[in-house]
C-alpha cells in the first residue's frame, strides 16, 4: 500500500460519521479500563450481537481481548469532554467522571444515550485492529442527541 493511498483511505473514513462511544472493562486487579470508539456497530439481533475495534497499539487491547465482559457507553452531544478524555493516552480516565457498576460488573455512565453490557464471545484478528464481538447481557437507553464524530472532529447531530 502506498503512502498516497493509505491518506485517501484515512480521508475517506473521516467522511464517514460515526457515534461516539467509550467501551470499559475491568482489569484483573479491579481497576476500570476504557476507551474511546466509534467503530461499534449491531452484528445479529437473535443473538444480539455487537461489534466493536480497537487498534492492537492500544495500552488497553490485552485486556479487552480477552476479558469476559465489557461495557459500551453511546455518548450525547454533552459528553464531548468525556469522550476527549478518552481518547487521551495516559489520563486518569475515570476520575470524577461518574461512572457506576452495572449488573454485569462493567462500567457504565449515567447520562450516557445508550448503555450495552456484552458478555465478549471472541475476538477477531483484522489487520492491525481486534474486532471485540459480545454478546448482549442488559442494555439501558435514556432521550437525548448523539455526540458523533465526523471530519475528525466532535460534532452534534442537526435534523435536515
Amino acid at each position: 500500500m502506498t503512502a498516497a493511498l493509505l491518506d485517501d483511505f484515512k480521508d475517506a473514513m473521516a467522511a464517514l460519521a460515526g457515534g461516539v462511544c467509550v467501551v470499559t472493562a475491568l482489569d484483573g486487579d479491579g481497576n476500570p479500563r476504557g476507551y474511546a470508539a466509534t467503530s461499534v456497530t449491531s452484528v445479529s439481533m437473535r443473538p444480539p450481537l455487537l461489534l466493536v475495534c480497537q487498534a492492537k497499539t492500544s495500552s488497553s487491547y490485552e485486556l479487552f481481548s480477552r476479558c469476559t465482559h465489557f461495557g459500551v457507553n453511546v455518548l450525547t452531544a454533552e459528553q464531548a469532554e468525556l469522550a476527549a478524555l478518552f481518547a487521551t493516552p495516559g489520563a486518569d480516565r475515570f476520575g470524577g467522571t461518574g461512572f457506576e457498576t452495572g449488573e454485569h460488573g462493567t462500567l457504565l455512565h449515567p447520562d450516557a444515550l445508550a448503555s450495552v453490557e456484552c458478555r465478549r464471545r471472541e475476538t477477531v484478528d483484522a489487520g492491525d485492529h481486534g474486532l471485540l464481538l459480545g454478546e448482549v447481557c442488559a442494555v439501558r437507553t435514556r432521550s437525548g442527541d448523539p455526540l458523533v464524530y465526523h471530519g475528525r472532529r466532535y460534532r452534534r447531530v442537526r435534523p435536515v
